[in-house]
């Protein structure tokens, strides 16, 4: 028995609970900077004078930042260690925010998609690498809840952010949204080096002449018995080929291509209706402080519906009830333009739609990691999130060219929810493809996946 099947299935250690708490801490983290472009947006606009085509750029930027750092530096977490990027990644974060109050109309909006980019950079690398740490110190009865709730984190921030800093942009500028989101990621950078414990099943793995000391340390601290020497390697395949080539070869393969595509089309209806529906409401509007109330909206629409997702996943099949979330939401996110930008309709049909839309978050979080060894899980999970934000970068330039063509919030809302409709489609043919071919040594206990 592996130690992560071991540690999972028993009660959870104040070391465990601390472990998951600074993780989802993180994630809220990352929810106010990902959210940040999407209510300061029209204080941007105005500040800067820009078109949406170009207000969709500097929105691009933290998914351009995000898929960097998902597939070309998460990967880092398998070699140097997951605690010790998820640092990194914090540090990250706080340089990208605070070059951003820096902008102004005389540089143009040059050093704001700069700021983003690195802050996306940071933001994409700690959600793999602590993504991953969760996974590991989460016991089995609560994963599939842990899990959404990580998911649903993300939306806690963007709330937060909307409901305390949005309000304030009006008198103290959009700058100050940035200058908040630096001085909590000093605050993270430190907890993260504090409290964060490495990953167990990264250790178990020897990278290190002090590995067994280090995982002994640990697992003294969760009253676990210490071990004579390191348990068994699940990734003898991975050592073999490298974590890059376990990812994209056999079975496991063919998985991380469903999930590529999967992942790319969900971003792309996540992020057109994260970015745009709260703008597309306030312009038709005239209400700038509109984009606020409606990232309140599919905030607290996106918390209620990952919780929902965690609790039934607990109970049923989570490639089963993928799906049913994801085909729901096309229907709710088509639902939203439609019924067009008058309060408050819009924000209940937004509330709608995100419910169904940001279980789709959850729904990946907890079924990739389970598709690939230890030495290939920060590698594979960075892939499949990280290739996922080419939709999300594509989400708001196209939506910007689209609003500036003259399309209504009916047709755009439709077109653009009918990914949604994919990447159910590719969780179905996951969810097939498992039953008949398993991948071994692969899953992380505690899944219901």
């Amino acid at each position: 028995m592996r130690i992560n099947d071991q540690i999972t299935q028993e009660k959870m250690s104040g070391l465990q609970i601390r472990a998951v708490s600074v993780a989802i801490a993180l994630v809220v983290l990352d929810g106010y900077d990902v959210s940040l472009s999407s209510f300061a947006a029209p204080y941007v606009e105005k500040g800067f004078g820009i078109s949406k085509a170009e207000l969709g750029l500097v929105m691009s930027g933290a998914l351009i930042g995000m898929l960097v750092g998902s597939i070309i530096v998460a990967p880092l977490a398998d070699r140097i260690g997951r605690r010790k990027l998820g640092v990194i990644s914090t540090v990250t974060i706080a340089i990208g925010m605070l070059i951003g109050p820096f902008a102004t109309r005389a540089t143009g909006t040059g050093p704001l998609v700069v700021s983003r980019i690195i802050t996306g950079i940071g933001v994409g690398a700690l959600v793999a690498a602590v993504g991953v740490i969760l996974a590991e110190y989460t016991g089995k009865r609560v994963y599939s809840l842990v899990m959404a709730i990580y998911a649903a984190a993300i939306n806690i921030g963007g709330l937060l952010g909307s409901m305390i800093v949005g309000p304030m942009l009006g008198a103290h500028g959009w700058q100050f949204g940035w200058w908040v989101g630096f001085a909590l990621s000093a605050i993270a950078a430190v907890a993260t080096f504090a409290f964060l414990p490495e990953s167990l099943a990264w250790l178990s793995e020897g990278r290190h002449t002090d590995s067994l000391q280090r995982l002994n340390a640990l697992l003294t601290k969760m009253r676990r018995p210490a071990l004579e020497a390191l348990p068994e390697s699940d990734s003898t395949g991975v050592k073999a080929k490298g974590s890059l080539r376990t990812v994209f070869t056999g079975r496991t393969g063919f998985y991380t291509l469903l999930m590529v595509v999967g992942y790319v089309a969900y971003m792309l209806s996540f992020y057109f209706m994260t970015t745009w529906a709260p703008s597309a409401v306030a312009s038709a509007n005239h209400k700038p402080a509109l984009a606020s109330q409606l990232v309140t909206a599919f905030s607290i629409g996106g918390i209620l519906g990952n919780v929902l997702f965690g609790f039934l996943g607990s109970k049923l099949n989570v490639r089963f009830l993928a799906p049913v979330f994801l085909f729901l939401a096309t229907a709710a996110l088509s639902l939203f333009g439609i019924a067009g930008p008058g309060m408050p309709t819009a924000w209940w049909t937004l509330f709608l739609a995100s419910f169904f839309v940001c279980a789709g978050t959850a729904a990946f979080y907890a079924i990739v990691p389970t598709l690939y060894p230890t030495l290939a899980r920060s590698t594979g999970f960075g892939v499949v999130i990280g290739v996922g934000r080419f939709g999300g970068i594509a989400a708001p330039i196209l939506g910007g060219a689209a609003f500036d063509a003259g399309m209504g919030m009916g047709q755009a809302f439709t077109v653009f929810a009918l990914p949604m409709l994919v990447a159910g489609l590719c969780v179905v043919g996951l969810h097939l493809g498992l039953r008949r071919s398993p991948v071994p040594d692969a899953q992380l206990a505690g899944t219901s996946a």
